[in-house]
């Protein structure tokens, strides 16, 4: 494979998708009908399970519908689906067509913690895959707003086989229809600053971000292949994978989970020409030996997100695909998408050293998005000042479900507040400092972990990093550091200090720093800053300064505080 960045060629045919008359689409129904005329015998979905057509999408669509109306289902009710990557997911989705609402649920959580969702929502219907029926089993008695179980496969003590259960409705359109105001999904933020709430996406929000996706950011058109391989419970997978592949008319490729090698394989043998994926997937794709002996020709663009990519990372990804396109993008659940970085922008960086901090940027608002800094009385900050990142666009969610409080906090005049902290740069690139609630303040000094994480990520012994705050009696918060070191390598905590001390303050510098197998990561690959802070919040000081000193270099390793 060619090494360098390629710019994308101009494509005469982008987004002329028959019938793509954004104007006449008010509901996410009205896509599903639309691909049925266009596309219908073309493949919509492939999985481990074979294809389906856009026609046999709509059909079944159609049936889920009638079928949950025969249950007595109204619009507003809820229908929850708790599975993996699969072609009935989009399904379940579709139940918007009849102002029902999806409220997809996080198949990684343990059965407590599924319960929050489920209660907040009330679901009158749950959809699941074999292997989660038991995780709903052990919460039956909670789930009083259920009435209805319906498993991905044969039917069982309690459950009705989804296929059973589609095939007496009709295939006819659904009588009552959606408004483009109304909930098209609840779907439930990570919960890494709090109890998970459900973000209300709407039928317009949805069409809009859609359109932007295809539009402005990734060129969609019929003829592209998509991989969804990032879990469509979550915005990642739904903004950009499942719905504009989708409503692009494109074909998607489904993975149910994550393994360099099947993606490798899926790209070269579906000639893949745009995948989504978080830094962490990207690493491993790199590490994976047969990446540079595969064909991998058809990938046209790459698109990164979930969390923050250390540039020495981006680079060899660059190196190795550089035939297609590079694309990142800050969004959030409650925002949708908001900025691109988008391929030229990479190509400038890479050819021009001038201009290689473009690459720590994540871009600038596409699609009549707006973005403006804040600084902590509200006003707009100076250029180039930190502070609140505040998102104004057609596609931001309708509120908080039924937290009209957490709703009032987030929502103002209009604005959607994200929690990160950032600024913009004088050709309005936006540059992610950090999570509000992860900045570290010690000593009266501010510190923004990811600023510190960029440095130590420069150690070739470190494949992973966390920096995050634990408490200290004098300074009130401490720099901490939890770092994975590469197969092979060894490092002591007194190396790891040394290098940031010759490139940060002082009070920058993690104090403490723990030798870890392993990062707590969320669903999406996202570090988890909150588990960590939990975790060795209560570590005695003593404790901390042996973890500190504990990894010597043939590799040993203590772990305080029960890790």
């Amino acid at each position: 494979m060619r090494s360098g960045v390629q710019a994308r060629p101009a494509r005469d045919d982008v987004c002329r998708v028959k019938g793509m008359d954004w104007s006449k689409l008010r509901v996410w129904g009205d896509i599903a009908r639309r691909n049925a005329a266009a596309f219908g015998d073309k493949p919509a979905f492939v999985s481990a399970s074979g294809s389906v057509t856009f026609a046999e999408v709509n059909a079944r669509v159609n049936r889920l519908n009638n079928a949950l109306a025969g249950l007595g289902l109204a619009r507003g009710d809820r229908v929850a689906i708790l599975s993996r990557n699969r072609p009935e997911f989009f399904e379940v989705y579709g139940v918007a067509k009849s102002g029902l609402i999806a409220v997809p649920l996080n198949w990684r959580l343990a059965a407590r913690e599924l319960l929050h969702p489920l209660k907040d929502s009330r679901p009158r219907v749950i959809v699941a895959e074999p292997a989660f029926t038991p995780v709903i089993d052990a919460l039956h008695s909670e789930l009083a707003s259920v009435g209805h179980f319906i498993v991905l496969g044969q039917a069982r003590e309690g459950w009705s086989a989804y296929e059973g259960f589609l095939a007496g409705a009709s295939t006819d359109e659904p009588r009552v229809e959606a408004g483009p105001d109304d909930a098209l999904c609840l779907t439930y933020s990570s919960g890494t600053t709090g109890i998970p709430k459900g973000a209300i996406i709407t039928h317009r929000g949805a069409l809009n971000n859609c359109r932007a996706v295809i539009e402005d950011m990734l060129k969609l058109t019929p003829a592209d292949i998509g991989l969804a391989v990032m879990p469509l419970f979550h915005v990642g997978g739904m903004w950009y994978d499942l719905f504009p592949s989708y409503a692009s008319g494109g074909t998607t490729i489904m993975l149910s989970e994550f393994d360099p090698r099947a993606l490798l394989a899926a790209i070269e043998e579906r000639g893949v020409t745009h995948v989504h994926l978080v830094p962490t997937m990207i690493g491993a794709l790199l590490d994976a030996p047969e990446v540079r002996k595969m064909h991998l020709e058809s990938l046209r663009t790459l698109y990164y997100a979930g969390s923050s990519i250390p540039l020495g990372l981006l680079k060899r990804a660059i190196d190795v695909f550089g035939r297609c396109g590079f694309v990142q993008s800050f969004g959030s659940t409650e925002a949708g998408s908001v900025t691109a970085l988008l391929p030229e922008d990479h190509v400038a960086a890479i050819s021009d050293p001038a201009k290689e901090g473009l690459l720590l940027s994540c871009g600038r608002a596409f699609g009549g998005a707006r973005v403006e800094i804040r600084d902590f009385s509200g006003a707009p900050a100076a250029q180039r000042s930190i502070g609140d990142i505040a998102v104004r666009s057609d596609r931001i969610m309708a509120g908080y479900w039924q937290n009209p409080a957490a709703t009032a906090q987030t929502l103002v005049d209009g604005w959607l507040y994200t929690g990160d902290l950032g600024y913009v740069d004088s050709a309005g690139y936006l540059y992610i400092v950090d999570r509000k609630h992860d900045m570290i303040v010690t000593g009266g000094e501010n510190v923004y972990p990811r600023e510190v994480e960029d440095i130590l990520y420069q150690d070739p012994n470190l494949a992973e990093v966390a920096v995050f705050a634990i408490p200290d009696p004098k300074w009130v918060e401490q720099v901490a550091a939890a770092v994975v070191l590469k197969p092979g390598r060894m490092a002591t905590a007194e190396d790891i200090r040394q290098r940031a001390a010759h490139h940060l303050a002082s009070y920058k510098c993690p104090k403490t720093i723990f030798f870890v197998d392993s990062l707590p990561k969320n669903a999406t690959g996202k570090i988890l800053k909150k588990e960590l802070r939990r975790q060795y919040a209560d570590l005695p000081k003593s404790e901390a300064g042996v973890n500190a000193r504990s990894r010597n270099r043939a590799g040993g390793t203590r772990r305080p505080g029960g890790n």
